[in-house]
């Protein structure tokens, strides 16, 4: 795994207010008895035949449904990060019902899998309309991922040809560029895609991976639009002059932004850090809108969002965390998904409902463990309680013991007999429930729902570490959230004989000289899953990835072998239950869940991270609205909203 890959990952773009909505993005395995599926269920989980039942249905109820982005649309183009609006007007293969799992067909009407896991194959809906009235064929769709490959402006593209999820292709070393070196080997063509049919795509692996079809979903870079939109790739089976420049296409000259897709709402106009307004696509494949358009404002700041929603001019938002009070909101009520909801009082005593569901993603201390040695490291996590910051900083989060949140929890129906995965992590955390070895076989050891100082201030003793100077840099530009953290941290660090100095830096600068240049003690990390297994979080912290990236925990002797138990059984699990295991199929992922909780338990021991909590999506709306909120995988369309303002 290239520096270049893991660089993509951390870099993601965050999205303050309705930012599953407004941005866009991101199972388990069937019997290993039948890898092929056709109209069924595909062999990871996702349904693998579209429910049409009332398509083209829906009604014309009206009214305009009032959004609000503290995140700045930078762009249409779906290979580039910041596009607004893009689970609207945008549609991929595949889905999530309402942000409910497992993904499901979309674009397709079925799909297959091959025997050895690696080739896939749709049969497209027939008669999808682009917003333009053209017909969405599989030649499209080939356009769009060989773009999201070979394009100059792909931010993305480590999305199709990483080391994750891999379409076969191509490379030239000869194409290496210093100043632009992720994938610039890719040889442009050559990417395992075609249309064999009018209405039938297919691709090829170059290895198996288990969440090819969750990753298709999650990602709003495989959103597809008509071949030939821009000429910017180069391909020799047919014409690459593109029908409009880049800026008509994706930008605002001319009469742009031209780009059309598939989604129940059409680009109607876009004015870049002011405002962008969708309206109702009449020949949408699925159910029509009931509301005539969408309109998102670009403001400053989530405080400003709060304000213009008490004001009544907004109809789904976000509360700060700075704004939200748990003595406000009513008791909620569970309504499946994974999603609770009731009801909100706001300052002004306007009532709301809301909704929270877990957003799959966690904050986190990541510590360079060749600068900060391991009894400081486990003194941190002695005196630093997480429910605290859970109920004090990021206020009605869930706290965090372990790297997964609940909602996806690795081993609960392969290893354990739980009934959710959320009931095995609770279990695994707190009694070593599915433990996979005697470092995990008690749990979480450094203390749940309480600061053990005396005991971290002793280790640090024993250790004859006690004033030793460390320096931990957070994020200046996420929330004020951070600097409470810095601070009580700084805190913790002085109660148990450290002194520790607080820096600030933005994200980038904090993800470059933490993750990649290693110059920094430790830094604060906000994690999230772009598909929903474990692997997504863990794949960058087995020691044998870990030893030059990330956390650098990783060590080995002269000889070779690695120099403690810990890495040693950590690394060799890694190889053996999930690089050999990436597949889909129940045994694959009882295999993959195995090496999941073993690297989770070396964390119990070696702690090269310190969890702090896990995220919690909580989203308001008018009572004007008959709204049903997503589940976990966050993204929805608008499309079965309806809105009575009487």
């Amino acid at each position: 795994m290239t520096d270049e890959q893991t660089r993509r990952r951390f870099l993601t773009t965050t999205v303050t207010g309705t930012a599953a909505a407004v941005a866009g993005c991101a199972g388990g395995g069937s019997s290993d008895g039948d890898p092929t599926t056709t109209d069924t269920q595909a062999n990871d989980g996702t349904t693998g035949e579209t429910n049409t039942e009332g398509a083209n249905t829906g009604g014309s109820d009206g009214g305009t449904l009032k959004l609000a982005s503290a995140g700045q649309i930078t762009s249409m183009d779906p290979v580039v990060k910041g596009v607004g609006g893009i689970d609207q007007w945008g549609e991929t293969l595949v889905g999530f019902d309402n942000g409910r799992l497992p993904a499901q067909a979309l674009l397709a009407e079925s799909f297959e899998v091959s025997d050895d896991g690696t080739t896939y194959r749709f049969k497209l809906k027939e008669g999808v309309r682009f917003h333009d009235g053209s017909e969405l064929t599989a030649s499209d769709i080939v356009y769009s991922w060989e773009r999201l490959a070979q394009s100059p402006e792909t931010q993305n593209n480590d999305d199709l040809i990483g080391g994750t999820f891999t379409v076969d292709h191509e490379k030239d070393k000869s194409r290496n560029d210093p100043e632009k070196s992720e994938f610039a080997d890719y040889v442009a063509g050559t990417l395992a895609v075609r249309a064999p049919e009018k209405y039938v795509f297919e691709f090829d692996l170059r290895a198996p991976f288990h969440s090819t079809l969750a990753q298709i979903g999650a990602e709003s870079s495989f959103i597809v639009y008509p071949e030939n939109t821009v000429g910017d790739i180069e391909r020799d089976d047919v014409e690459t002059d593109g029908k409009f420049e880049y800026q008509e296409a994706f930008g605002t000259e001319g009469d742009g932004p031209n780009i059309v897709g598939t989604g129940p709402f059409q680009i109607d106009r876009w004015s870049k850090g002011d405002e962008l307004r969708l309206t109702r696509h009449e020949e949408y494949h699925g159910d029509v809108a009931n509301i005539d358009a969408v309109e998102i404002v670009i403001l400053p700041d989530g405080d400003a969002i709060y304000q213009r929603a008490e004001n009544g001019n907004l109809d789904i938002f976000e509360i700060p965390s700075s704004k939200f009070d748990p003595g406000r909101r009513s008791e909620l009520e569970d309504i499946g998904g994974g999603r609770q909801v009731g009801s909100y009082e706001m300052e002004n005593g306007t009532e709301v409902n809301t909704a929270q569901v877990g957003d799959l993603g966690v904050h986190t201390i990541i510590f360079n463990c060749k600068k900060v040695p391991k009894p400081v490291r486990k003194g941190l996590a002695l005196a630093i309680n997480q429910h605290e910051l859970a109920n004090q900083v990021w206020k009605d989060q869930e706290p965090a013991y372990v790297n997964v949140p609940p909602e996806v929890y690795p081993g609960w129906d392969t290893i354990g007999d739980f009934d959710t995965p959320a009931d095995a992590h609770e279990a695994h955390y707190t009694e070593g429930a599915m433990s996979q070895t005697p470092w995990g076989a008690d749990g979480y050891q450094n203390g749940i729902d309480e600061a053990r100082i005396s005991e971290a201030r002793e280790l640090i003793r024993d250790a004859g570490l006690e004033g030793g100077e460390y320096t931990f840099t957070v994020y200046n530009d996420q929330g004020p959230a951070w600097d409470d953290v810095a601070t009580r941290v700084q805190q913790k660090g002085e109660a148990i004989g450290l002194n520790i100095t607080i820096e600030r830096a933005n994200y980038g600068t904090v993800i470059s000289q933490g993750i990649f240049e290693h110059k920094l003690d430790f830094h604060s990390l906000g994690d999230s899953m772009e598909w929903p297994e474990s692997d997504n979080l863990l794949r960058f912290f087995p020691p044998q990835v870990a030893i030059d990236q990330v956390t650098q925990w990783g060590e080995k002797n002269d000889d070779g072998s690695w120099v403690n138990e810990v890495q040693q059984v950590t690394a060799d699990t890694w190889d053996e239950n999930y690089l050999k295991h990436r597949g889909p199929g129940d045994a694959n992922r009882r295999n993959r869940d195995k090496a999941y909780l073993t690297l989770m338990e070396a964390n119990m021991e070696t702690v090269y991270k310190i969890n702090l909590v896990y995220r919690v999506n909580r989203t308001y709306w008018s009572t004007d609205l008959d709204y049903d909120p997503p589940g976990v995988m966050g993204d929805k369309q608008y499309n079965g909203v309806s809105i009575d303002r009487s």
